[in-house]
């Protein structure tokens, strides 16, 4: 390590792995700039030179935890769960989408502040419950509910969110044969999909909730069975969505639906969840959501709306954690290939797909940050990959990081959400990662770190047999 350093202070040429520089400070000096610059000023403000989370370094965090490692700092999360309630106002319910993060600890701390959740399947119910959210507090959307994940629903008495007649029809079955009556939500396929969305969820001809023109229908078919219980409609249009007044129509025309369903059944609906998909800025060119302006387009709507035995909600789950958690990673390795050098982490696709750009058409670098320097300069630029063996295993090229050398600490920012479990996971048999939570000066261990014995859990050889 030391002769490598060595070497490249000899070469000024030499290309070293550093940060671009722009214009955008946020109140730190170069080389600190963009999303970075706005994510370290406004969660991580006691980075004065090395990344602190909460109030713990991240170097004594991968001293204690080892990396690859997720950090995740409650703080933030409450802090950014409080501006959606204040933005939103008393009358709208803040769910929890686990699907963003599932980690029993990180749904714990919204469990704990009074939020709801929004389920995907049994197996967020059962996180959902351990983590302290009561069944009528959750809310279940998907288009493929059955089985055990109508069991695990029906038992914990969750709102589900019907997606087409023939699951509704399921519903009802499997509630009658448990002699319970189901509470259901209908999912409305919007006509029209939502602007400024980077992954549209409705409009046309869609997998996800009942045509406008079928919602009359059944509706009218859910208040004829006695095992089902029609209390609200539902809609998600999309995600990642950086257009306030897009996403205000989307609530409007909810609000028109139920008016439509309510006049064709004669029932009351009790609640209507506007879906979510707040956008969360991670590329140089994005720019925040305007909480402000939908909380005060949503206000304006509900009073419009006039109903005070009504309960609204939205879900959200990128944007209440993605920025209150990081990967860190460590450097292994530095070499230099045809000019350009490339900075060998011990982390990589199979941990943070996301990060990588897997199943992107676009692939653009998540905010990163030479963890244990973040005021380092530099001039040059730098290619990161992870230990797979695979040319998939690359991060989009950064627009440069300071000088690496093995032994480096590397933070990817905004990666509490779609990190861990929207990764591939299995592949190449690497251990998983541990998570961590960051509590102010505590830290928590919410998911011990694997080992390689792990590849082998749940296989059996030829001729073991099945367990007893």
């Amino acid at each position: 390590m030391a002769g490598d350093a060595g070497a490249r202070s000899r070469d000024r040429n030499t290309p070293s792995c550093v940060w671009l520089v722009t214009t955008s400070q946020v109140g730190y000096p170069k080389p600190v700039s963009g999303q970075v610059a706005r994510l370290l000023a406004s969660h991580f403000p006691g980075s004065e030179r090395e990344l602190v989370v909460g109030e713990l370094p991240v170097s004594a965090l991968a001293e204690r935890f080892g990396t690859p490692l997720y950090v995740y700092d409650r703080g933030a999360m409450e802090r950014r769960l409080q501006a959606v309630r204040s933005a939103l106002g008393p009358r709208v319910d803040v769910l929890f989408a686990l699907k963003a993060n599932p980690s029993v600890g990180v749904a714990q701390v919204f469990a704990e502040a009074g939020a709801g959740a929004e389920v995907a399947s049994a197996g967020e119910i059962v996180v959902a419950r351990h983590a302290g959210f009561e069944g009528h507090q959750m809310q279940f959307a998907g288009p493929g509910k059955h089985g055990p994940d109508l069991d695990h629903a029906l038992s914990a008495g969750v709102t589900l969110n019907v997606e087409s007649r023939g699951e509704l029809e399921a519903i009802a079955a499997a509630a009658a044969a448990r002699e319970v009556q189901a509470s259901v939500a209908l999912r409305v396929n919007p006509p029209a999909s939502m602007s400024g969305s980077r992954m549209r969820m409705s409009g046309g001809s869609a997998k996800f909730g009942i045509d406008v023109d079928l919602l009359d229908e059944v509706a009218r078919r859910a208040t004829e069975m006695p095992s089902v219980r029609l209390v609200g409609l539902h809609t998600y249009a999309g995600t990642q969505t950086f257009d306030a007044e897009g996403w205000l129509r989307h609530a409007r025309a909810l609000l028109e639906a139920a008016a439509q369903v309510e006049a064709a059944t004669g029932a009351p609906l009790e609640r209507l969840n506007f879906g979510g998909g707040f956008g969360v800025p991670l590329f140089a060119k994005d720019t925040p959501f305007d909480l402000a302006s939908a909380g005060e387009g949503l206000r304006a709507l509900i009073a419009e709306d006039a109903r005070e035995d009504r309960r609204y909600a939205v879900e959200l789950g990128r944007f209440l954690v993605a920025e209150a958690g990081l990967f860190l990673t460590r450097v292994l390795y530095v070499k230099e290939s045809q000019g350009t050098r490339h900075a060998i982490l011990d982390g990589g696709m199979n941990q943070h797909a996301a990060a990588t750009g897997v199943g992107s058409v676009f692939q653009r670098s998540f905010p990163v940050v030479k963890a244990n320097d973040v005021r380092a300069e530099g001039e040059a630029g730098c290619r990161l990959g992870g230990p797979l063996c695979t040319p998939a295993d690359a991060f989009p090229e950064v627009p440069g990081l300071p000088e690496l050398v093995p032994g480096d600490l590397v933070a990817f920012l905004a990666s509490g959400a779609y990190g861990l479990t929207f990764s591939n996971v299995l592949f190449l048999s690497h251990p998983l990662p541990a998570e961590v939570l960051v509590d102010g000066d505590r830290a928590v261990l919410l998911r011990e770190r694997g080992a390689p014995e792990d590849a082998l859990r749940g296989q059996r050889r030829i001729g073991e047999g099945a367990p007893a």
